[in-house]
């Protein structure tokens, strides 16, 4: 997937849990910002979530996706799949977490995606992206 200045353009037909109405973001990673990413809405650019590749943190977290949702997507093979978890910042970002039971799954390939709700008690919905004293 090619990354411009501007970012790509990703369509979630549903929508993200809790903002049904966005269907259109602009993903786009800042200089430097690695491995942080952000997600812009396009039709309210006010919204924005920030988001990371939980493979970056987790080496073995994958997500289950049930043919059903593979095929709703499109998806021929695994390597077409981008998978983001949403970040939460807080006012010490020594503490911000990632959601790994809410990921995002994108092909690569048409740019659509969705966001899967997983079970919370195996996957945590605030995992530590830093290491914790």
């Amino acid at each position: 997937m090619t990354t411009t200045d501007d970012g790509i353009l990703l369509t979630f037909p549903k929508g993200l849990l809790g903002f049904p109405q966005l269907t259109t973001f602009r993903l786009f990673e800042p200089r430097d910002g690695y491995p942080l990413k952000f997600l812009q809405s396009v039709e309210s650019p006010e919204i924005a979530f920030t988001c990371l590749d939980p493979a970056g943190i987790q080496e073995d977290y994958a997500v289950p996706l049930g043919d059903e949702d593979a095929e709703a997507l499109g998806l021929e093979v695994p390597e077409d799949a981008l998978i983001l978890t949403l970040v939460v910042i807080p006012e010490d970002p020594r503490r911000m977490t990632t959601n790994l039971a809410g990921p995002l799954v994108v092909n690569v390939k048409t740019r659509v995606g969705f966001q899967i709700a997983l079970n919370a008690e195996k996957y945590p919905l605030r995992f530590p992206i830093l290491p914790q004293d």
